[in-house]
């Protein structure tokens, strides 16, 4: 989501803001990009058709200024991971971010986002570089009793 200033298109107005934040002082620093992201490649039929229905009923905001305050919405990310990655792939203001944000719809259960996120950490976010962090064992801090009691 950005606002629309002095364009109709969401990738324009969101490099300008980019360039913007480069410019004054902001070269150098983390950028972060989101994007709404459904794969699914684990997903059933029935969840497919959820999910592309979900996508179909968003897609009318992605076509032009809304409100105002000129509000362009980037379009959802819905597909195969493949589908996916081509999307990314082609998307222009990627290559200048050094963080990507996974950003998942508001109005799924939980089983769709368990499925979502599985095939993003292993279909996707590979393909993009993300390597999972190895796991490192817990161990309470020295002198703190409450973490080794229960409920702590």
């Amino acid at each position: 989501m950005t606002t629309g200033e002095e364009t109709d298109a969401f990738f324009v107005a969101q490099g300008r803001q980019l360039e913007r934040y480069k410019t004054s002082g902001g070269a150098g620093r983390r950028v972060a990009l989101g994007r709404v992201i459904v794969p699914f490649d684990s997903a059933s039929a029935a969840t497919r058709k959820r999910y592309a229905a979900y996508a179909a009923g968003r897609h009318e905001r992605t076509l032009s200024p809304q409100g105002e305050r000129r509000t362009l919405f980037a379009r959802d990310l819905v597909g195969t991971a493949d589908q996916i990655l081509e999307a990314l792939h082609a998307d222009p203001i990627l290559p200048h971010v050094q963080e990507f944000r996974l950003e998942l719809p508001y109005e799924f259960i939980d089983e769709d986002y368990r499925q979502i996120l599985h095939d993003f950490v292993t279909l996707i976010g590979p393909e993009l570089g993300w390597r999972a962090p190895a796991l490192q064992p817990l161990s309470p801090r020295a002198g703190d009793v409450r973490s080794l009691k229960s409920g702590y």
